[in-house]
């Protein structure tokens, strides 16, 4: 078993061969695993000094080929980039899901942005190159109804790590920093990469003349802006977040001695166009009212804030932002009441339908396995021993082995409900054969199934999500050694993957 972290370390000392020959079974084996694996699997492999020492004999590994490597195969990624969630959750939500699984590391720019960082703490100039090469995500409007967005921000932390390690100081006092800045200002379509932009912008240290380079066609970009409303109001922590990261970015500038007049008159122009501007109904409406008879506690005035009628983001700017004594070298006028009035207001957002199967029958089975008709206190692993409660698990293992995609139910809700249905029966069954066959039913499912229907990302939280359940109940909170052994010894190499970095990280 591949070793891991200070273990590797630990180990490669003493046992140098022997761990070569590992190394290189491992790298074979991720060779034959799906594009998105193989490349997450490389790179935690060379980001834990794995293959520092390369392979010797006939099979030297150079690191940073390794990495260039993995860039270009993360092109093939199934996933453009993460997903975000936007409003609350629900139980069983499609949505939530797809945002843990999006989250997972295994869509081409994080693979891709991964590996430009990675690359710049070897080779600076190939990480430059690399930069140039990964190709920031077009931004895809937005609908009313739509629930998630797209996650650009590690294209921008890539970016960030080069303006801040990959220039000489000589490049830097030339303006080749800055100048990177601006051509990355130009490319912006979304308030969504922008804020994350801002974000790495703020982060880092600039001199006076690069806040100078900067601040003028920022204001430019953030004046020209204009994206959907779900965009706008989508933007990291909550309703318009880009306004705090302009304010900041601008306070530093005017710290070392540039006003920050350009990013108040962008500002003022970023929000006169989006609040005029067609809006959802859930974002631009006025609260509704509340049902009869139900009294709602007053909200407080903002002691800055003396128009409640006005949105916070616009009050904000007119009794903060647009003043002299803040922000601009001299008072901007305020937004006016018609620059924040919607033109039309439009839908709100839907969720996606949760699919059940046999939905009613299936809940009540397990909940007659779990609880035995109580309410107070689950059933003893004595009482789910009798042979009464070993029949009715074999019929509730039938019916899960029935359950089927509902019309028009996507693969991957049938796939992650269907092996939690199995886990959860695993779970329950005392130590016996017919307990072990649910383990290999489920093995089976996650080998069998169709990866890149399911989605890649969508599967590997399926198959984590196995594992998280063979954690319950355990003391040390360590994936049951059966399942493991079970994962590991199914023949499929994405399994093998999927728990091997679970060792990793």
């Amino acid at each position: 078993m591949l070793a891991s972290g200070l273990m590797w370390m630990a180990l490669a000392a003493a046992q140098p061969d022997e761990l070569k020959e590992e190394l290189k079974e491992t790298i074979e084996r991720l060779r034959s695993a799906p594009v998105e694996l193989q490349v997450k699997g490389l790179l935690s492999l060379v980001e834990k000094g794995a293959v520092k020492d390369g392979l010797g004999e006939g099979g030297k590994l150079d690191e940073r080929e390794l990495i260039e490597e993995c860039f270009h195969l993360a092109a093939q990624a199934g996933r453009e980039m993460p997903l975000r969630l936007i409003g609350g959750a629900q139980v069983e939500d499609p949505d939530a899901r797809l945002e843990e699984a999006t989250a997972q590391r295994l869509d081409r720019l994080t693979l891709q942005a991964w590996a430009v960082r990675l690359m710049a703490a070897r080779d600076k100039a190939k990480a430059r190159e690399l930069m140039v090469l990964l190709r920031l995500p077009i931004y895809r409007k937005l609908e009313c109804a739509d629930r998630t967005a797209d996650v650009p921000n590690a294209y921008y932390v890539a970016l960030g790590v080069i303006l801040e390690t990959g220039f000489s100081v000589k490049e830097r006092a030339d303006g080749m920093a800055s100048g990177l800045v601006r051509s990355e200002l130009a490319k912006i379509t979304s308030t969504l990469q922008l804020e994350a932009l801002l974000t790495e912008l703020i982060r880092l240290q600039w001199t006076a003349e690069e806040y100078a380079a900067i601040v003028a066609p920022l204001g430019d970009t953030l004046g020209n802006l204009r994206v959907d409303d779900r965009t706008f109001t989508a933007t990291e922590r909550g309703l318009y977040g880009l306004v705090p990261k302009i304010e900041q970015f601008g306070l530093q500038g005017k710290t070392a001695g540039v006003a920050a007049d350009p990013l108040a008159q962008g500002l003022r122009l970023f929000l006169a166009g989006q609040l005029s501007a067609p809006r959802c109904s859930d974002t631009a409406a006025n609260a509704p009212a509340p049902p009869a008879g139900v009294r709602l506690r007053p909200t407080p005035p903002h002691p800055e804030f003396p128009d409640p009628s006005l949105p916070v983001v616009a009050n904000y700017f007119n009794h903060k932002l647009r003043l002299a004594a803040w922000f601009p070298s001299t008072d901007l006028p305020p937004l006016e009441k018609e620059q924040m009035t919607p033109a039309r207001l439009e839908g709100a957002i839907v969720g996606k339908k949760i699919y059940w199967s046999n939905e009613r029958e299936i809940t009540l089975k397990a909940q007659e396995l779990y609880w035995g008709g109580r309410t107070d206190t689950p059933l003893s692993l004595e009482e789910r021993s009798t042979p009464e409660w070993l029949r009715k698990a074999a019929e509730y293992r039938r019916m899960i082995g029935d359950y089927r995609r509902a019309e028009g139910q996507p693969a991957e809700s049938w796939f992650l409900h269907k092996t939690g249905l199995m886990m959860a029966l695993w779970n329950l069954m005392p130590e016996s054969p017919e307990r072990q066959e649910a383990l290999a039913e489920v093995v089976r499912l996650l080998a069998s199934v169709d990866k890149r229907e399911v989605g890649i990302d969508l599967w590997v939280f399926g198959a984590r999500g196995v594992m998280d359940r063979a954690r319950r109940d355990r003391k040390d909170r360590s994936v049951a050694p059966e399942v493991l052994a079970a994962l590991v010894q199914s023949g499929d190499p994405a399994l093998w993957i999927v728990v091997k970095m679970q060792e990793w990280n």
